[in-house]
């Protein structure tokens, strides 16, 4: 395990590469091949919001993440998430595939479009787990900066955070009782005030989306790196967000598909009991 570390890293202590395959095969939520890309092992991210994290892209491994959204095919990799396109399918004027109705904030063409197309050239190595442990041992790492971590096995997120100083994670699979084994890493995605208050009973963390104007619930906080909290800390310096551990957090909808985002009516979400520690009543 030691020779494989210092095979990765430079006589500084730095990784010799920015990003490595941490996960390569079947989804967890459908079979479908997926591949999990770590970033900022040598080049520290320039999102703002979260500040110096590792990244983590989970995307489908047959199929540039444009033509997953397009075709319903990014299901692989994120579930049952009321912010995936609501149409797809779609020819375009120009003849390619296109999808609309998405209110996800991720902009797929950025981030994980330019890390699929670097993987798919070869340019991208992967590592084991107990080398990926060694490399995060000490930093701040994010579970599914694209994708749910619910897709992907439990241990590769075990390796990740097992020396991190800390990290964040969100799934919108806690419907799902072979999916929400995840929330030991993750906080809840509440798609409405009585999800978030399924979380607070079962005692792990929650990550809501609210409408403009719409208010948050006693408990909730404004997430601190958002626009209407005035950015007053990185998701690196917060670490609220950790599953078990995480608070209860709201933010108003924000990013590429914000304008899509209307609330949701679907069933409120039932959890059993997950921490007792903090489970409320």
């Amino acid at each position: 395990m030691f020779k494989a570390l210092a095979d990765v890293l430079t006589r500084t202590g730095r990784s010799r590469h920015n990003s490595f395959v941490i996960y390569n095969g079947p989804s967890r939520i459908d079979g479908a091949p997926i591949i999990v890309i770590a970033t900022g092992f040598r080049d520290d991210s320039s999102n703002s919001k979260t500040g110096a994290m590792i990244q983590t892209h989970i995307m489908r491994a047959d199929m540039h993440p444009t033509e997953a959204l397009a075709t319903g095919k990014d299901g692989s990799i994120c579930g049952g998430c009321i912010h995936r396109p609501k149409v797809t399918n779609v020819i375009r004027p120009n003849g390619k595939m296109g999808y609309s109705g998405r209110s996800c904030y991720v902009d797929v063409r950025q981030g994980p479009g330019g890390v699929w197309k670097a993987w798919s050239r070869g340019n991208v190595p992967a590592i084991s787990l107990e080398v990926l442990s060694g490399l995060c041992r000490g930093r701040y790492v994010r579970l599914g900066s694209y994708g749910d971590p619910a897709s992907v096995p439990l241990e590769v997120w075990r390796a990740y955070t097992m020396h991190a100083e800390g990290w964040t994670g969100y799934t919108h699979q806690a419907r799902s009782p072979k999916l929400r084994d995840v929330l030991q890493f993750c906080q809840v995605s509440a798609d409405s005030p009585e999800d978030a208050r399924a979380a607070m009973r079962a005692g792990v963390g929650s990550f809501r989306v609210l409408s403009k104007g719409e208010a948050m619930l006693p408990g909730e906080i404004v997430c601190p790196a958002s626009e209407e909290a005035g950015k007053v800390a990185t998701c690196a310096d917060c670490r609220a967000c950790s599953g078990f551990s995480g608070a209860n957090v709201a933010i108003i909808a924000h990013g590429i598909g914000a304008n899509n985002y209307a609330g949701t009516k679907r069933r409120a979400l039932s959890l059993p009991v997950i921490n007792p520690a903090r489970a409320t009543a």
